[in-house]
């Protein structure tokens, strides 16, 4: 009820630590901090430290019920951790990493996962993969929209 919300988010926003502890609650059983921190920063799409409802709202429709383009492109952000329009090795193995910690069956591991991801979109082998190449890439093969964990 917006009551509860008001109680609980008196600003109307959740912070990090509260974003973080719902994802824990979520997957109780497993450790969802990390992502959960990198999860926070693409629902935080002003970036203004808070996710207010609307953005919590946008981001749960895109990620649910979201066409694969509108899911790739919220995807790519996730992805891309310094916003700089591309997706380093380095930001692929963090999301990956926090993502693998919340999976039940493990059978790769995340460097392994990271590579097959960059032999498939970085089409220009310079060591990042462009927006462009993450949604084309992504969009004609479906394991890696498994192995981004989008689908």
């Amino acid at each position: 009820s917006t009551q509860s919300t008001g109680k609980y988010h008196p600003s109307g926003k959740m912070t990090e630590e509260e974003f973080v502890d719902m994802y824990q609650q979520i997957f109780s059983k497993r450790d969802a901090k990390s992502f959960a921190r990198l999860a926070f920063k693409s629902f935080d799409r002003n970036g203004d430290g808070g996710v207010d409802f609307k953005e919590f709202i946008c981001a749960l429709y895109i990620t649910s019920r979201g066409d694969v383009k509108q899911k790739l492109d919220w995807a790519f952000n996730l992805y891309d951790l310094d916003g700089n329009g591309a997706v380093s090795r380095e930001e692929c193995r963090n999301i990956i990493r926090s993502i693998h910690s919340l999976m039940a069956n493990k059978t790769e591991t995340p460097d392994a996962i990271v590579e097959k991801i960059f032999e498939t979109l970085d089409k220009n082998a310079d060591g990042v993969i462009s927006k462009a190449e993450f949604i084309e890439g992504s969009s004609r093969n479906p394991q890696i929209v498994s192995l981004l964990n989008v689908s």
